[in-house]
């Protein structure tokens, strides 16, 4: 019985094999082989097409690039350190008001360094983010121009706004980068 069965079994797929190779010879299954990679071609630029428009490569990136970054810097970590920056900007004194700038403009360009942002500078780096991932990169560019001007020239008379305008610029990006709280 069973070998019975075994046989029929090994019958029709040798019946299924014959029928395969005798079609493989035909033009149907050669029109068919090429309407398939036709439409595989197809889709496959669709699937493109879509992946590209709804940026799903990007948004993979930033989530990717956020998830290493919350590893390599964890959230505590940060919000120390940028509270030890925000209680330099609330002491009155000048040095202690240039130091916060100077301090959260390194913090953010660590943070730069940890996305493997290209450069040797921190304008290069910046120069590979745009308004759709930090929406005051403008402010965070002055910022950083300001921060310059403090580094070479320590006769530099600044305000207490400057100041502040400038390291709230980098706390906002921070903030939507969520690497703060």
């Amino acid at each position: 019985m069973k070998n019975n069965m075994l046989d029929l079994i090994l019958n029709i797929l040798s019946a299924v094999r014959e029928f395969i190779l005798f079609l493989s010879g035909t033009r149907l299954f050669f029109n068919l082989k090429w309407l398939g990679t036709i439409l595989s071609l197809i889709f496959g630029a669709f699937i493109i097409i879509l992946i590209v428009k709804l940026q799903v490569i990007d948004s993979w990136f930033k989530t990717a690039g956020n998830f290493l970054l919350t590893q390599a810097f964890p959230k505590r970590h940060l919000n120390k350190s940028w509270q030890k920056i925000l209680i330099r900007l609330n002491k009155n004194d000048e040095s202690n008001l240039r130091l916060a700038l100077i301090e959260a403009d390194n913090l953010f360009d660590d943070l730069l360094k940890q996305m493997r942002l290209p450069g040797e500078s921190m304008a290069d780096r910046l120069r590979y983010i745009d308004s759709s991932q930090v929406s005051n990169i403008d402010e965070i560019w002055r910022a950083h121009k300001l921060r310059n001007v403090l580094v070479h020239n320590h006769e530099y008379p600044i305000t207490r706004n400057e100041m502040e305008s400038g390291v709230k610029a980098y706390e906002k990006a921070l903030k939507e980068l969520e690497f703060i709280d």
